[in-house]
């Protein structure tokens, strides 16, 4: 198909196509019909956009550029503006669970360029940056930024959901019907929902389909995304890292999970309640039960805890009691 876009067959009531994007892989799906093409037009314009505007391995992307002014106080663009709202939104909402200053710390991990190229630099030893500088360090008022000169951002943990989020939204107005769109797990849909709901497997890669142990569930929310420290990993000298950064230490998180998912009103809230929830450790349930959120928690040993009324049907992984988890 046009713009490196492949066809994904036997989906039922539905067409769709999946292509590589923003160093994971983007779906789409067209329910009851409706043209596949506009979608695909349309989720490719926000995958464009989101890149320019947050991508931290290009140093033209306009965070990449407010993260080495020297200024302490610099004029961000309207959309820029609001991903950073959101980021501090969620920081505030899970008391620093989510952090936008951690953007040091992943540097030190080694998590400076796209995913698929950090095998290349296994041999090098990591860093280490400390504690985050803290997302109270970074005041927004309008379009004016301000923080320390030298803090780095890091906008990982919502501007891809709030890219699906938005994916979804012109996608579906664009063909007309109900829409789902995936980017890198996190998913978002828009229009009427599909009678029995999305089809969708959840587990520890959303790549990883029937072949890995999961669970296949219908969604009927707006929202879903998963946070995993299964996947997204590589070594230095021996140590085993991964992206998921506790704000508290200035390393990747050692909790007692090493998946959550989470089902919400919006790709953003879901992704963002399953990040911090995964680098909260213990503090999980506590923060879902905040929320009213459905969770799928999986421990580190492979165990899986069901939260907030999330269905146990077809699940493949064995039971965790909630206590144990703490």
């Amino acid at each position: 198909m046009d713009g490196g876009w492949v066809r994904l067959a036997g989906i039922p009531g539905a067409e769709g196509a999946w292509r590589p994007a923003l160093g994971t892989t983007a779906r789409v799906l067209v329910a009851d019909g409706h043209p596949l093409t506009p979608a695909l037009s349309a989720t490719d314009q926000v995958i464009a956009r989101v890149d320019d505007l947050a991508s931290r391995f290009r140093s033209d992307s306009e965070l990449s550029r407010v993260n080495s002014d020297p200024r302490h106080r610099v004029w961000v663009s309207d959309e820029l503006a609001g991903l950073l709202a959101d980021a501090l939104h969620w920081s505030r909402s899970t008391d620093g669970l989510l952090d936008p200053t951690v953007g040091a710390a992943l540097l030190a991990a080694g998590y400076d360029r796209d995913f698929s190229q950090l095998a290349e630099s296994s041999s090098l030893p990591a860093a280490t940056s400390g504690p985050a500088p803290g997302w109270r360090q970074v005041q927004l008022q309008g379009r004016v930024l301000t923080r320390p000169p030298g803090l780095s951002l890091d906008l990982g943990a919502t501007a891809k959901a709030w890219a699906a989020d938005r994916a979804a939204s012109l996608a579906g107005a664009a063909s007309g019907g109900s829409c789902l769109v995936s980017l890198g797990g996190d998913l978002a849909t828009s229009g009427p929902v599909p009678a029995g709901g999305w089809t969708v497997r959840v587990g520890d890669d959303h790549r990883g389909g029937e072949g890995q142990p999961g669970q296949t569930v219908s969604l009927l929310a707006r929202g879903l995304a998963t946070s995993s420290t299964a996947v997204r990993h590589w070594v230095r000298r021996g140590t085993v890292l991964h992206h998921l950064i506790d704000p508290g230490t200035g390393r990747p998180a050692e909790g007692c999970w090493r998946t959550v998912t989470v089902v919400a009103g919006t790709c953003l809230g879901a992704n963002a309640l399953a990040t911090a929830s995964l680098v909260g450790g213990g503090r999980a349930e506590a923060l879902l039960g905040q929320f009213g959120a459905a969770a799928r928690l999986v421990s580190v040993d492979g165990r899986v805890l069901h939260h907030g009324g999330w269905p146990s049907q077809g699940e493949e992984l064995a039971p965790l009691a909630a206590e144990a988890g703490r």
